[in-house]
């Protein structure tokens, strides 16, 4: 009989974890509660660099799953940075160095305030799973089959057969449309084509922090909007229209060239719009721009649907309703793959135009290779299949992470994406989040300079953004976030040590406020 050696331990120890941890969950794909699993463990260090996972039999075995079932989850873990397969070494768990950072100290607390005793929680990103990305790697072997437009410098700027599929789903039926190189190259164009220092850019409060850089570096002025669970309130919106046309008081002689949207998955309240809301800020809108002789030089509204396919709500569209005066952006970052810096933009020919001629002297158009890539994706069912999958995991992730905040009464409204906007009312609680390791984006970054009215008296004035009951912090749920209740347990204890230090705001119920 072969002697056991200490090597042959550690590996049924790395397996036993791993069978162990993995969730009996049968609505989830196994390949999926692998990747979950590794990705959790490898970010908690209970698997550290260097050590090798079970051998894609082994783990089959014990799982009473296929070896193609393992073989699949472990690939998608090579893509997403997590392991590393170096042939018969195995499979190694990589360094995971995001995790492993620690917290600059606070110079309010000396040198040793910041110390932790474990990993940094990074759920401050705001970005999307690798894991949960689909491979391009076969779709660049087939790349360049199609000749048309390929070199050609008087091309369309999308191509004929990428446009067709995408109007299939597109929430309305738009006049023209082209590519932009992701959303954040659509938004910068079209500020960059209708903006004029001075001008006013109404957004939504809490909103996208690159949204309001750009804003600001094209000198304008960025008017915030409150939001409920179903995106932008009309009643706000018409009280600060109706305030601004009134001529008088601060702002009064600044003209609202835009208004940014971001109708599902809203950056960071996780807010999306129904047809309803869309229906009712159109009217809202249209009423703005329904002066004589002015047709189609109003506000225009720049729809900027970020999250795309990984989305769970139905895609809207203010198009429908003001087809004339509406870009509607989006993106396919997120859903497959951030190398492709793709979105789609469309609108009344006039004002996609435009976009292109500002595009025009410098990149020209988006490379037709990666469009060619993007439109063989879209008519892949293995990659409609891995996005649907992708789509239930963060809202899934999402449900849980409500779920445990509620359990702990803090209350989150329904949405979608991943990310959640958590109120406060201590400007020290994303600092007692960094002292437990777990690090938030600072609710700061996402407010506007200025704020619409407070209420739907228009004969509030507008005031410069002064915080107020708009201070929160966004939290990215990733899987990490969910896999226990430590990250809601620290939540919940900054919270209510901040109530309990006392802070100028007053003391707060823990309620997301409007």
């Amino acid at each position: 009989m072969t002697e056991r050696t200490a090597h042959d331990d550690r590996k049924d120890d790395v397996a036993s974890g791993l069978v162990v941890r993995i969730p009996r969950d049968a609505e989830t794909p196994m390949p999926e509660r692998i990747i979950a699993t590794v990705t959790a463990m490898a970010a908690s260090e209970a698997l550290r660099p260097g050590q090798r996972l079970p051998a894609v039999r082994d783990l089959a075995a014990l799982l009473s799953v296929s070896p193609s079932t393992v073989s699949t989850a472990y690939h998608a873990l090579a893509r997403s940075g997590v392991v590393a397969t170096r042939g018969r070494s195995g499979t190694v768990i990589l360094p995971q160095t995001p995790v492993s950072t620690t917290l600059p100290p606070d110079p309010e607390k000396g040198p040793s305030a910041a110390k932790g005793t474990g990993p940094v929680i990074d759920l401050s990103r705001g970005t999307p799973d690798p894991a949960l990305l689909p491979d391009i790697r076969p779709f660049l072997v087939r790349l360049g089959r199609r000749k048309a437009f390929v070199n050609s410098y008087n091309g369309p700027t999308i191509l004929p057969l990428l446009e067709s599929v995408l109007r299939r789903t597109w929430p309305y039926d738009p006049e023209a449309m082209t590519m932009v190189s992701g959303a954040g190259d659509g938004l910068s164009l079209c500020i960059d084509a209708f903006v004029r220092p001075g001008d006013i850019v109404i957004t939504e409060t809490p909103t996208y922090p690159p949204l309001l850089e750009l804003i600001r570096r094209a000198g304008a002025i960025a008017l915030g909007i409150a939001v409920d669970s179903s995106g932008m309130l009309p009643s706000r919106l018409e009280a600060a229209l109706t305030r601004l046309s009134a001529h008088t008081g601060m702002l009064s002689h600044h003209p609202v060239r835009l208004i940014v949207l971001q109708p599902r998955a809203q950056n960071p309240t996780g807010a999306s719009m129904d047809e309803n809301r869309a229906r009712a800020l159109a009217g809202v809108i249209g009423a703005a721009n329904d002066v004589p002789g002015t047709k189609g030089a109003g506000i225009v509204v720049i729809e900027d649907d970020h999250s795309g396919d990984i989305s769970s709500s139905f895609p809207v569209s203010l198009g429908e309703f003001l087809p004339d005066d509406v870009i509607h952006i989006r993106s396919f970052s997120k859903s497959y793959g951030p190398d492709l810096r793709l979105a789609a933009l469309s609108g009344p020919r006039r004002l996609v135009d435009a976009v292109i001629d500002r595009r025009r002297p410098g990149a020209g158009w988006v490379s037709r290779f990666l469009q060619e890539i993007l439109h063989d994706m879209l008519s892949d069912d293995r990659i409609y299949a891995t996005i649907t999958t992708a789509r239930r995991i963060y809202a899934r992730r999402r449900r849980t992470m409500c779920r445990l905040l509620d359990d702990r009464e803090i209350r989150i409204p329904p949405g979608d994406g991943f990310n959640i906007w958590v109120p406060i009312h201590d400007p020290t609680t994303v600092r007692r989040l960094g002292e437990r390791e777990i690090r938030v984006a600072d609710g700061l970054l996402f407010l506007p300079d200025v704020e619409g009215p407070a209420e739907n008296d228009t004969d509030e004035p507008l005031r410069l953004g002064t915080v107020g009951d708009r201070r929160g912090f966004r939290l990215t749920v990733t899987e990490e976030a969910v896999v226990n209740g430590h990250v809601a347990d620290a939540v919940a204890d900054a919270l209510v040590n901040g109530q309990e230090d006392g802070s100028a705001d007053g003391p707060t119920d823990r309620q997301p406020t409007n």
